[in-house]
């Protein structure tokens, strides 16, 4: 049973725009997108991360009625289009933080409340999709892998923190692949595995976001039809120059991820 239609969930690979999807629902009317707003420890195993999970949405949309107000990790007192600073060395960091951000919009009862976790609702989409609309973006392959290899984040060494609770045995099988870049398509893959959960029209690509000026997200909420922004691709990032991207290329070409049924191996080689 669904808690409520207006109560949804956005996930995707890490760095493969969800954080820049929630940045355009915020500028669309009635509409709120949290980014990252619930903390780790929220996720000790399935069966409370669900629980807490309902719990959280219904404080925020109180908050949010009542006063405007919400937990989203921002910057400068609102969620960015991108999480990380400018490169230091060729490696970005996190340029968030954990906060109440005031979103200063008029919102009726019934308004579109997103919530976006990256692995934390991937490993839960099982469950997720039995209790609220789910929607995933994906982005070429190549450029999300190449993107990992410039952050400082758990995802750069191929694994990630929240994978300990929800499948530790995912963890382990990862921390003993030695390869990096093994270890990260590994990863991709598993993630990719849970997106066969939504139906085609809940997965987004980047791609397309970009494309239409962010109006792809209306089916996520349909006021984002309105939407009319300026978007460049950053699929081929200059810091993108710096790693040996014809190999991990040819590694994603070569196995059978799930992503080859939204890229091809032209458009995933585009990023080279």
């Amino acid at each position: 049973m669904r808690p409520s239609l207006q109560h949804i969930i956005l996930t995707g690979p890490p760095r493969s725009g969800t954080t820049l999807a929630c940045h355009l629902l915020n500028q669309a009317p009635n509409t709120v997108a949290l980014h990252e707003p619930m903390r780790l420890q929220m996720f000790p195993d399935a069966d409370r991360a669900l629980k807490n999970i309902d719990v959280f949405f219904g404080e925020m949309r109180t908050s949010l009625l009542q006063d405007g107000t919400a937990i989203a990790r921002v910057k400068s007192g609102k969620i960015p289009d991108n999480p990380f600073g400018d490169a230091q060395g060729g490696i970005r960091y996190s340029s968030v933080t954990k906060a109440k951000v005031h979103f200063d919009k008029a919102l009726d009862e019934d308004f579109r409340l997103v919530m976006k976790h990256n692995g934390h609702f991937t490993f839960l989409l099982a469950a997720l999709v039995k209790r609220y609309p789910c929607y995933a973006i994906i982005r070429n392959p190549l450029a999300t892998i190449a993107s990992w290899n410039t952050i400082s984040a758990p995802v750069a060494q191929g694994n990630l923190k929240v994978l300990r609770f929800l499948r530790p045995s995912l963890y382990k099988a990862l921390e003993e692949i030695p390869n990096l870049f093994d270890r990260q398509i590994r990863l991709l893959g598993e993630m990719y595995e849970c997106f066969e959960l939504l139906p085609e029209s809940h997965i987004i690509s980047y791609e397309k976001m970009i494309a239409t000026q962010g109006k792809a997200l209306a089916v996520i909420s349909p006021y984002a039809q309105s939407l009319e922004s300026s978007l460049s691709s950053k699929n081929q990032n200059p810091l993108y120059r710096n790693l040996p991207l014809q190999e991990i290329a040819d590694r994603l070409l070569a196995e059978e991820g799930k992503w080859h049924a939204y890229y091809s191996p032209e458009e995933i080689l585009q990023c080279c």
